[in-house]
């Protein structure tokens, strides 16, 4: 019931919000409540002086990036042609290894897509359902604006998945503008003991005049999940008619994840005022050509895993406690960044940005477990002093550390770039790491994007690269559990990688290839432990995304191929795909209607295994994975500003076949209903 009052609490405030921009200044309520008299005077009044015009709503977005010196346009999303891909994993991949319920872990098939966007090491397999600084659209808006989004599967009262997001944007006046964001999403799943919940909620402010400009937000994201552990053994999926008929391996599992994050960027630049086109309708402009920034983020989080029975019915060891399982990892990084940029000069000919910064971050990370049977495991004791602990644990008895530790890194890095030129865009950069924890890591990046006119068609041939030597992980290094612990000495991981891509605009068109050598790399083994190859590992792909556009059909491919050279250290599908034909029109000349059907598919590999107590997955060369299209059908609507659809997931199981594991031991949904609305409010 709470969490009812909340969604009518958020109702209730939306409609204020959208109640108040509605009115006029100068117009108060009394003059909407007095007597015909009063009506004459307010009619006589609009004879004297016309009634000003109505507000065009005009809204701006875009996002921060490169610690704060590049802006980047983004475009407000508000059609309804895929509407219906809600489940964030998809939004981020065409094909993922997946624990089968919305909030639980995955990992992205496509190796150059499994970029974290979150550094906190136990969160990675759900950053996909969290918010971060760098996720963050702002918004410049004449008018208010805000967005309601609602989900809801055909069940409210069994395996119910139930998803309300709200966002909301206002200009105070032309230069600050305010947003407030809340994301929640609960799902039973279908399977027993695997419900999810997970939410955001974002305050975020910008800034923006000719010589200051400022971004800044406050994100809180909050997830918890049952772990199951998968279906037990031997349990073909045409068992039973019921899901929650299959045996799990867990039912006392439950993973808790939060975040909190403080992220601002400030800049004071220093310019001049020129005049402007006069096409443009201003006299003047400013042109900056030194920028002076700060950047601040505050990061703190935490996971707890916890067990309530006997844990070496699945796990391997108990090394704290063989009944009660209560791990907690905290990790809190601080960072500041002192950067200048010298601007591009758009009067000048032959220039190139510049910028140069100096960066530092205090890093704590924590690991604690429960302590209820120290006496019949000492292990603890005996093992922080075989590991070789720096920290000492002090008030052991009290607190139950078993591992502390605080590092610091300092950082220098600079660049070179010319992003405004029209024959081409290129841009390097590098970071070398000078003390602490990273240090001696580098990381040496650039890009080059030359557009080519050919015909009437616009195309760009885009080449990046990098070259890096990064330390590994601090937890592929060092942890401690009751279910594992281990320290290990690697060596620093050397990377280098290529990518190339051509896109097409006038046809719809990217062909992309994508190449990576990487030495030292670090892995789960089939232990599921870190573990490093002795040998380079190399990484192949390429890939084709396509769209066919008429009137009335749509029609969207997505192709990946792969390739690797050690097949003992990564397990990757040789070939990944999508596929989604619409046909639309127009009902009664309002309503725009879709009807598709979308499959995904990937080829039959031994995908990753998923371990609960640390919340990674690991090798396995047991079960085979894929081989099996995944079919959805759905409808699309769009009536002015609001946005309807209706889905049917996973609709081929039991026609197409059983075979919708999408990890080990973890089905996918059987074949089941959503339906979902979204409005957008201008004014």
């Amino acid at each position: 019931m709470f969490k009812k009052y909340i969604y009518i609490v958020i109702a209730a405030v939306l409609i204020v919000f959208q109640s108040n921009a509605q009115i006029r200044p100068g117009v108060s309520n009394s003059n909407r409540q007095n007597g015909s008299e009063e009506k004459s005077e307010s009619s006589s009044r609009k004879n004297k002086a016309p009634e000003k015009p109505k507000i065009p709503s005009r809204i701006r977005t875009w996002q921060v990036s490169r610690q704060g010196t590049r802006i980047e346009k983004t475009e407000l999303d508000t059609t309804m042609t895929f509407y219906h891909v809600y489940l964030p994993i998809f939004q981020k991949s065409i094909s993922n290894t997946f624990v089968g319920n919305n909030g639980g872990a995955y990992i992205s098939n496509d190796f150059f897509q499994r970029k974290p966007n979150s550094d906190f090491y136990f969160a990675r397999s759900f950053d996909a359902y969290w918010l971060t600084p760098s996720q963050i659209n702002y918004f410049n808006t004449t008018t208010p604006f805000s967005l309601l989004d609602y989900s809801q599967s055909d069940s409210k009262n069994t395996k119910n998945e139930t998803r309300f997001n709200v966002f909301l944007s206002q200009n105070v006046n032309k230069k600050l503008n305010f947003e407030f964001i809340y994301n929640q999403t609960k799902s039973q799943g279908q399977y027993l003991y695997q419900s999810n919940k997970f939410h955001s909620i974002a305050l975020v402010s910008s800034y923006n005049s000719d010589k200051f400009l400022s971004h800044t937000n406050i994100i809180f994201n909050r997830l918890e999940g049952q772990e199951d552990g998968g279906i037990e053994a031997n349990q073909p999926l045409d068992l039973t008619d019921k899901t929650e008929n299959f045996s799990v391996r867990m039912d006392d599992a439950v993973n808790k994840l939060q975040n909190n994050t403080l992220f601002t960027v400030n800049e004071y630049r220093v310019g001049k005022m020129v005049e402007a086109d006069s096409a443009e309708n201003v006299i003047k402009r400013f042109i900056p050509r030194v920028g002076f920034i700060h950047e601040f983020e505050l990061s703190g989080n935490k996971r707890r895993f916890t067990k309530k029975d006997k844990s070496e019915d699945f796990f391997t060891n108990n090394y704290v406690n063989t009944g009660l399982t209560n791990d907690s990892v905290r990790f809190t990084r601080l960072t500041n960044i002192f950067q200048i940029k010298f601007y591009e000069a758009p009067d000048r000919k032959y220039t190139f940005g510049k910028r140069v910064y100096i960066g530092h971050d205090e890093i704590t990370y924590h690991t604690a477990t429960q302590l209820g049977d120290l006496g019949a495991h000492p292990f603890p004791l005996i093992g922080s002093i075989f590991y070789q602990i720096s920290s000492p644990l002090t008030n052991f008895s009290d607190n139950g550390k078993l591992f502390f530790s605080k590092q610091a890194n300092t950082y220098i890095g600079g660049g070179i770039f010319r992003e405004e030129g029209k024959f081409w865009q290129w841009e390097a950069d590098g970071r070398i790491y000078l003390t602490g924890y990273r240090s001696g890591q580098t990381e040496l990046n650039g890009y080059v994007n030359k557009p080519l006119k050919i015909g009437r068609d616009t195309t760009s041939l885009r080449i990046e690269g990098s070259l890096k030597t990064l330390v590994p992980e601090y937890y592929d290094s060092y942890f401690f559990s009751n279910n594992f612990v281990w320290k290990n000495d690697f060596n620093n991981i050397n990377e280098m990688t290529i990518k190339s891509s051509i896109r097409s605009q006038q046809y719809k068109t990217t062909i992309g290839v994508n190449y990576s050598l990487i030495g030292n790399y670090i892995y789960n083994n089939s232990q599921a432990l870190p573990a490093q190859s002795k040998s380079e590992l190399l990484i192949l792909s390429a890939y084709l995304n396509k769209d066919f556009e008429s009137d009335h059909w749509v029609l969207r491919t997505q192709a990946l191929v792969q390739k690797v050279n050690n097949e003992n250290v990564i397990h990757l599908p040789a070939f990944a795909g999508f596929i989604s034909l619409n046909y639309r029109t127009i009902i009664s000349k309002v309503m725009h209607f879709q009807i598709g059907a979308d499959t995904r598919y990937n080829s039959a590999f031994y995908a990753d295994a998923y371990d609960p107590a640390t919340a990674r997955f690991y090798l396995q060369n047991t079960q085979l994975i894929g081989k099996y299209p995944y079919i959805d059908l759905h409808a699309n609507l769009k009536l002015k500003r609001t946005r309807f659809f209706f889905i049917l997931m996973n609709a081929g199981s039991g026609f197409v076949g059983n075979n919708y594991f999408m990890a080990p031991d973890y089905p996918y949904y059987r074949r089941t209903f959503r339906f979902g609305i979204s409005w957008s409010f201008y004014d």
